[in-house]
């Protein structure tokens, strides 16, 4: 790692490096990766694309309050091999939540999700006040 002259960026590639090492784990909210989030914005919704391989959509629930949006459920291990040691596990299983905060406030109740082959898709319209606004200028 190549360290530079600007103190600010250098602790931000410092955390970075260090999630990475650690698996990422949110010592503030107790919080691991999983599920993996994308979050895209555009001029009138937020869009969060969750991976859950191996999840079904009665076993995952979402919330939204003030701003945040959870994503939490519950992964079954595979019936056939409860009874093996583990020799590496790399896929999660069992309990999980995920906590994003939104930058923008949102329709709460337009909200929709759909589920297709382990993303889950969270379509978040912004409210009025959110979207971007075009301002006149007048000539004089």
């Amino acid at each position: 790692m190549v360290w530079g002259t600007d103190l600010w960026s250098d602790m931000e590639r410092f955390r970075r490096e260090m999630n990475r090492l650690f698996g990422e784990f949110d010592h503030s909210t107790g919080a691991t990766t999983f599920p993996l989030v994308n979050i895209y914005d555009n001029k009138d919704t937020i869009v969060v694309a969750a991976e859950l391989p191996g999840a079904s959509k009665d076993a995952v629930s979402i919330t939204y309050s003030d701003g945040m949006l959870t994503i939490a459920g519950n992964l079954e291990s595979t019936p056939d091999i409860k009874n093996m040691a583990v020799i590496r596990q790399e896929r999660t299983q069992g309990r999980f939540e995920k906590a994003v905060r939104l930058p923008a406030k949102v329709e709460q109740n337009k909200i929709s999700a759909s589920f297709i082959n382990g993303i889950l898709t969270i379509t978040l319209p912004k409210s009025e006040e959110a979207k971007p606004k075009t301002i006149a200028i007048e000539a004089k």
